[in-house]
């Protein structure tokens, strides 16, 4: 624990990079505000859920395409005024506790279909612990609230859908703007490297999180884009022209990857010094056009024609130069080659990618199929019986987590009732709200909560008061409502900070009792501790058991991308390769997200987990030298790399078996050489290749048993 707490407390004050979501805060305020409002003036306090429904609706508004928004808020408003009038008719205390356990267990399994869903099923289970709480006068009672909270909903969604400027495929093309910029960030910190061509310590660490945020833009765009083009058969010539950016994007990405491979791996010599120098200039200028097209596509801008566009051709003169002043290595002429042949592609596809951002602004139509250097593919979303398929399993962490949610709220249900607490809802809605899939994130869920509640209970004291008007407090609410959500994407604990006194000063409002402020923070308490021994106690799941099978899949990824980029290319060739690449990038994403909730469990020694960071970073690294093959490939095909692919198919595979297995891997096979006759630079791409296997295989033999024995890793770590 005495590593654990102060990442988690550290954490605590973290601020995310951006702005405050100042729209989303006046968005909740109006949503909140004016049922409330309306309310108070009818003397109805029933109306008052058309308020609560109001916020919860406008929280599950995450932005994004314009059905996928209509969808998430109009489930949680008629799924919501369902649960409501059910929990809301009086029932006998086992009646209570076996809804609570299957609602609150149907809607923790929501998140298997994503983030939105599972923020929807969140919101929907702490609707219902509430209604179970204040249950209504007889079944017309219990209707007209479920009629007010559709009310509340249906201007929760009329507000940020209708009143509200809305242009539907703008989100879309923030999203693919931020792909750019991803991008063009990414290429300025390769053209900055020193002359001498040596990489910056901090370059891994640094090619690590620019990779995993290229990843997340793509996977951002791809699944926004979906959703809009599935909603009809047709195409629409604005879906058209974003997808063709989006395809130009996830190109850009392999050649940009493999041209930071080309540049490290070139000569290092004085000689070869103006050739770096060149090609690190035409990288600046390719940053430049990529943060162009994200203006063109956030700002709706056609930009002006620049002069002097940039290209390989200085690259090229001065490889001239250098031949022309004396004799030429074969790896130096090999290398410069390469470097353009990459410039090349590179300005061939942000050419495209600029001509269809201005086609798009000015709604002109796209040139013939022809004409663009890669095929455009229509994305085609998964079946909404798949996540239930993947998930229905004991071995699932959301079907455990779901049970887990589930049964623990309806033990707290069962409790705080029969021991009559003041309240006792607050005390299941902090399970609700802290329980986590993952040990580390609960812990930090719990603090958050905790916290929160803490300096939210004292503000609320203070303006209970201080201010005794009902106008008064109405519009503190409001206010910090506002200011609340305008936080959440910088800090969650400024979020809780200033939601806990609006939701206290609300329940005050209403009941008159001016001292829920205490009755509030023993109740978080007690739900924060139920919370974290369920945590312990039912199918309890370290992430150190889960750790080793993510690398596994990491690895087995590699070996299937190596497999395509080594195959011979069959009419699909391009896209089958780049979906190879995108699941290398997924299963990265996927395990360094497992690595990060280890380091928020982890007890052992902080320098037991080194190797499981130089997995992580020779697994990307090995990735990123097949796809330095690849690009060569494009121009240069002929080169055999079956005995290459052979040896690091079966090194891969017996790594990947020997993490899963919880073993010594075997030692390494005699290391492959290059045939003769291959030319200088497809030797020293399959050199680093295998330069990169061979650290992977030392990294597997120093993981510790602590994180290698199901079971034992965490208790071992703490002896």
């Amino acid at each position: 624990m005495r590593h654990v707490l102060p990442r988690h407390v550290t954490h605590l004050f973290h601020l995310e990079a951006g702005r405050p979501a100042v729209q989303a805060g006046l968005r909740a305020a109006l949503a909140l505000g004016v049922p409330l409002l309306v309310s108070a003036l009818l003397h109805r306090p029933a109306a008052a859920w058309s308020g609560m429904a109001g916020l919860f609706v406008t929280l599950v508004d995450r932005g994004g395409p314009y059905r996928s928004r209509a969808l998430a808020m109009g489930a949680l408003t008629l799924l919501g005024a369902l649960g409501g009038l059910i929990s809301a008719i009086p029932s006998p205390l086992w009646v209570d506790v076996a809804l609570t356990c299957c609602w609150v267990t149907a809607c923790g399994f929501a998140r298997c279909y994503g983030d939105t869903a599972g923020v929807v099923g969140i919101l929907l289970a702490n609707l219902f612990v509430v209604s179970l709480a204040l249950p209504a006068h007889g079944f017309a009672g219990a209707l007209a609230q479920a009629a007010f909270f559709v009310l509340g909903g249906a201007w929760a969604m009329v507000l940020a859908l209708v009143l509200w400027p809305l242009r539907p495929y703008l989100p879309i093309r923030r999203v693919i703007a931020r792909c750019y910029r991803e991008l063009a960030g990414y290429a300025t910190a390769v053209s900055r490297w020193p002359p001498e061509g040596v990489k910056p310590p901090s370059w891994t660490r640094e090619s690590a999180l620019r990779s995993a945020a290229i990843r997340q833009a793509l996977e951002a765009a791809r699944a926004a884009l979906g959703a809009i083009r599935r909603r009809s058969q047709e195409q629409s010539g604005r879906g058209e022209h974003l997808l063709v950016l989006l395809e130009a994007a996830d190109a850009l990405f392999l050649r940009l990857t493999a041209f930071a491979e080309a540049l490290d791996a070139a000569p290092h010599e004085a000689r070869f010094l103006a050739i770096r120098a060149e090609a690190q200039g035409a990288l600046a200028a390719f940053a430049a056009d990529a943060q162009r097209l994200a203006v063109v596509l956030e700002e709706g801008v056609v930009p002006e024609p620049e002069g002097g566009a940039w290209d390989a051709e200085r690259v090229a003169q001065a490889l001239r130069a250098r031949e022309e002043s004396g004799p030429m290595t074969e790896s130096e002429r090999a290398h410069g080659q390469h470097l353009v042949a990459l410039l090349e592609r590179l300005r061939e596809y942000v050419a495209v990618a600029l001509d269809v951002a201005t086609r798009l602004t000015r709604a002109e139509p796209l040139p013939e199929r022809a004409a663009l250097p890669f095929a455009r593919r229509r994305i085609a979303g998964p079946s909404w019986l798949t996540p239930l398929r993947d998930n229905l399993s004991p071995e699932s962490v959301i079907f455990r987590h779901a049970l887990r949610l589930g049964l623990t709220a309806a033990v707290a249900t069962g409790l705080c009732e029969w021991l009559g607490l003041n309240h006792w809802y607050w005390v299941t809605i902090t399970v609700i709200v802290i329980l986590q899939p993952y040990s580390g994130l609960t812990l930090q869920k719990g603090l958050q909560r905790l916290a929160g509640t803490l300096v939210g209970c004292a503000l609320a004291a203070g303006l209970a008061y201080t201010v005794h008007d009902r106008v008064g407090l109405l519009a503190a609410v409001v206010c910090l409502i506002a200011v609340s959500v305008s936080l959440r994407p910088l800090n969650f604990t400024a979020y809780q900070v200033l939601l806990a006194p609006a939701l206290v000063l609300l329940a005050e409002i209403q009941t008159g009792d001016w001292r829920l402020a205490g009755v509030r923070l023993v109740n978080t308490l007690f739900g924060g501790a139920l919370a974290l021994v369920s945590m312990r106690l039912l199918w309890p799941s370290p992430e150190h058991q889960r750790f080793p099978e993510r690398v596994a899949r990491v690895l087995r990824a590699d070996r299937d991308y190596l497999r395509q980029v080594s195959s011979p290319r069959p009419a699909q060739g391009e896209v089958s390769l780049r979906e190879a690449r995108r699941r290398v990038g997924l299963a990265l994403l996927a395990a360094e997200d497992s690595f990060q909730r280890l380091l928020g469990e982890w007890h052992g020694p902080p320098e037991q987990l080194e190797p499981a960071m130089a997995l992580l970073t020779y697994a990307r690294r090995f990735g990123a030298a097949v796809t330095a093959l690849a690009a060569r490939r494009d121009w240069h095909s002929d080169a055999d790399l079956a005995p290459l692919t052979r040896y690091a198919s079966g090194a891969l595979e017996d790594l990947a078996e020997s993490l899963e297995d919880r073993r010594e891997p075997r030692p390494l096979p005699p290391a492959h050489a290059p045939p003769e006759g291959t030319d200088a630079l497809s030797r020293t791409q399959e050199e680093r290749l295998v330069r990169q296997l061979s650290v992977l295989h030392r990294a597997v033999e120093r993981v510790p048993p602590s994180l290698m024995a199901p079971g034992e890793g965490l208790r071992s770590a703490r002896a």
